[in-house]
């Protein structure tokens, strides 16, 4: 049996963490640079975040990301489309939502939700878990 370094396992979590990009989508400022800050933190790279429909149906559009998180409403438009075209492209994402699950469309209810304000240990077992890695892995930085 081979001797690892005590901490080559929290590396090899960054190493994998770093290579998932997660396009972020909300309009509330300090919720915005909450989860930038949050998901940076555990070492993941974020694309965003965008504040308005437009700019978050662009960025997905353009696919340089492999999970999204997406507020249910961005300053009035629902991101519903969005969400619909990455379900139906296979990207996995979270619905970040004020509103209950009663108030989603019935075709994205099953789809993975955070209740805002979120916990920051929740949101980044369901970013792992979606992005196929242990969710229990520790937290860098």
């Amino acid at each position: 049996m081979l001797d690892r370094d005590p901490g080559a396992e929290l590396r090899d979590d960054v190493v994998m963490t770093a290579a998932v990009r997660i396009l972020v989508a909300e309009d509330e400022f300090l919720v915005a640079m909450l989860l930038e800050d949050d998901l940076r933190e555990a070492g993941f790279q974020v694309v965003g975040p965008f504040t308005t429909f437009e700019d978050a149906d662009a960025a997905a559009h353009r696919g340089e990301y492999d999970i999204a998180v997406l507020d249910v409403n961005l300053n009035g438009v629902m991101s519903y489309p969005i969400a619909r075209r990455l379900r139906d492209k296979q990207v996995p994402f979270i619905l970040l939502s004020g509103y209950g699950v009663a108030a989603l469309p019935e075709d994205l209810r099953d789809a993975p939700r955070l209740a805002k304000p979120y916990e920051t240990n929740t949101l980044l077992c369901e970013v792992r878990v979606l992005a196929g890695q242990d969710a229990s892995a520790p937290q860098s930085g």
